[in-house]
């Protein structure tokens, strides 16, 4: 699977940075794919960064408002894995020292040409493949963070050991160093922790736990079991305290018939992803969402129209339903009669 390389080009002349950009873009690199990001000056620039990783930065040296060094000194410790390159018009080695100082990669000189962008590019992806070899990026973090969370509020131990397991495939096959794999899953644990208790209906109390481990099998394994613990805990508090997230969805759904409720609304009050509620939800009870909720106000119209107290229209609307006939056909194609007939049938019994 090709590489996704993010650049960003920061220089105040259109001409320039339009050139570069097509050039970027049209380079050739096997096993990359490059996407380029265009910004006329330091204030765009610091809006992008604040919203977007990028793997490569070329910075105009002299532009209104900030100069490139200025910029990249602000941004350097922000972006530590970013890769930055000055573009200069004048061949000035005060200007290339301190760029060197402050870590950066490439020094271009202008007029661009096609040759100097393609062997730029390709050392600064080099760069890229071997610093990705060691080290753990944000986007790869969140997408473990995102399911192992899911796993850890549905108590689903299988499905977590499994994110744990099909992760750490991919690690050992990397040069991760132990003490900084050691600090990331500390804080992913953290992260887990909080996300958790936020979730609310649960307070889990803020866990002396510390994960270590003399090498990166042991390591994981105790973030794992640092992870099953958790759902311990979790599972402690709903059988004290709370129903299970299902029951409390039915139960929601029982107590709020006369609203319009959706999947996306009950998922929200659980703290559940919508499509995952929806596929538990169905596993657990064996019907789908629409299916109960549709069942709980046929039963209760049932009731009501047995007590012989309300208008149809008023049942209608007291479950749910605005429109007379959406009832009427839902009624009838549940009870096989419509709801004035299965009055007339319970009038005369």
């Amino acid at each position: 699977m090709a590489m996704h390389i993010n650049i960003l080009i920061i220089d105040d002349e259109p001409i320039i940075r339009k050139g570069l950009s097509y050039l970027l873009s049209h380079t050739e690199i096997n096993d990359a794919h490059i996407e380029v990001v265009e910004s006329n000056g330091s204030l765009n620039a610091n809006q992008l960064l604040g919203k977007q990783e990028f793997d490569i930065i070329f910075t105009d040296i002299r532009m209104p408002g900030m100069d490139g060094l200025t910029f990249i000194d602000q941004w350097k410790n922000k972006v530590n894995q970013t890769q930055w390159v000055i573009l200069s018009g004048y061949d000035d080695f005060g200007y290339a020292q301190k760029a060197i100082s402050l870590g950066v990669k490439e020094y271009i000189l202008k007029p661009i040409t096609k040759k100097n962008v393609k062997d730029t590019l390709e050392r600064l992806i080099d760069n890229h493949r071997k610093q990705s070899n060691n080290f753990i990026g944000m986007d790869e973090l969140e997408k473990v963070r995102i399911k192992l969370e899911e796993a850890i509020w549905t108590l689903d131990e299988d499905f977590a050991v499994s994110i744990i397991t099909s992760w750490y495939d991919e690690i050992i096959q990397r040069e991760i160093a132990e003490d900084y794999y050691i600090r990331t899953l500390n804080d992913l644990f953290a992260n887990l922790l909080q996300r958790v208790n936020n979730r609310g209906r649960i307070h889990i109390e803020d866990q002396e736990v510390t994960i270590t481990g003399k090498d990166t099998s042991v390591i994981t394994e105790n973030f794992q079991a640092a992870c099953i613990k958790l759902m311990e805990h979790i599972r402690l508090q709903r059988k004290g305290q709370v129903l299970d997230p299902i029951e409390f969805a039915k139960e929601f759904i029982q107590e709020n018939l006369d609203k319009k409720l959706t999947l996306d609304d009950v998922a929200n009050r659980i703290g559940l992803n919508a499509t995952y509620f929806s596929h538990l939800f169905k596993k657990e009870t064996g019907i789908s969402f629409i299916d109960f909720r549709m069942q709980l106000r046929m039963e209760k119209a049932k009731e009501l129209i047995e007590t012989g107290n309300m208008k149809i229209t008023d049942i209608a609307n007291s479950i749910g339903y605005e429109d007379l006939s959406h009832f009427t056909k839902t009624f009838k194609k549940y009870t096989g009669y419509s709801p004035s007939k299965y009055l007339s049938i319970m009038e005369n019994n």
